[in-house]
């Protein structure tokens, strides 16, 4: 036999060795593993190089091949050695591409079976437990703000009829005859009303002349001057403000002071001079 073909055949079953040493190296290692296991690229690799070195003629065979002319019946058989030799690399070359692509697939599939591991067993309800409580607080927390803010819009238009209704209980103390005895009986619905917005936790607030004026608490109505109180105070209160439940359901309606006029003048005359 030719010796450079057959060390182009102790090649190829070298690399074969080592594609089938690298796979029983894969299952010793990885049990675990359920999806099909391929060689690594390694392995590839040097199957690769030797389909390459089987299909590159030896210095001997292009130098052979440069000096004498073979008869008919040599070059016959030197065609014949030369298709087999390339059917042999392309089927070599097909099983690489196949290979390849197997372990690719395989690669994604272990990447697939570990993230599922992530979330089976003990870690995958503890997490799907913690994500459920969370999901729980922000409902709850959502149905508590819906909730505030139904009271507060249901209570905001009755404000009226609450004022109105305690005015004319204050007029009772000095109502007489037939008004005392009607008073007398609205003053039962005016307690039970008032234990209503107590349980509802509806309070009142006042804003005392002096009293900075806070824009979060206050609606400013009119601006005036004033000798006795500072610019940007309450003057005067002209309706309470309420709170419920902590939140603010109502501003205070308040004349705010402009200051002093006479200070308010020489300024004014000041900056024309200065214009």
């Amino acid at each position: 036999p030719n010796p450079a073909w057959a060390m182009r055949v102790c090649s190829t079953s070298l690399a074969l060795a080592l594609l089938a040493f690298h796979a029983a190296e894969a299952v010793v290692l990885q049990p675990r593993v359920r999806a099909p296991l391929f060689p690594s690229p390694h392995a590839l690799r040097c199957l690769s190089s030797s389909v390459r070195l089987a299909a590159e003629p030896s210095e001997t065979e292009a130098a052979a091949g440069d000096g004498a002319v073979p008869d008919g019946e040599g070059m016959s058989d030197a065609k014949a050695e030369k298709a087999a030799k390339k059917a042999e690399k392309d089927a070599l070359r097909a099983q690489i591409d196949e290979l390849e692509k197997k372990l690719t697939s395989a690669r994604g599939d272990f990447v697939a079976a570990q993230d599922e591991a992530k979330d089976a067993g003990e870690n995958g309800y503890l997490l799907l437990a913690a994500n459920f409580e969370r999901e729980r607080q922000r409902a709850r927390t959502e149905l508590d703000g819906q909730a505030g803010y139904g009271r507060l819009e249901a209570m905001r238009p009755l404000l009226p009829f609450v004022e109105q209704f305690a005015a004319l209980q204050a007029e009772a103390d000095g109502a007489d005859g037939g008004a005392a005895e009607v008073h007398k009986y609205y003053s039962g619905i005016h307690k039970q009303l008032t234990q209503v917005l107590e349980a509802a936790q509806l309070e009142p607030f006042d804003s005392a002349p002096g009293d900075a004026y806070d824009w979060r608490r206050h609606r400013e109505v009119e601006r005036r001057p004033s000798e006795e109180v500072a610019k940007n105070c309450v003057l005067e209160q002209t309706a309470r403000g309420y709170t419920m439940g902590g939140e603010l359901l109502r501003e205070a309606e308040v004349v705010v002071s402009s200051g002093s006029a006479a200070a308010a003048a020489a300024a004014a005359a000041a900056a024309a001079s200065a214009s």
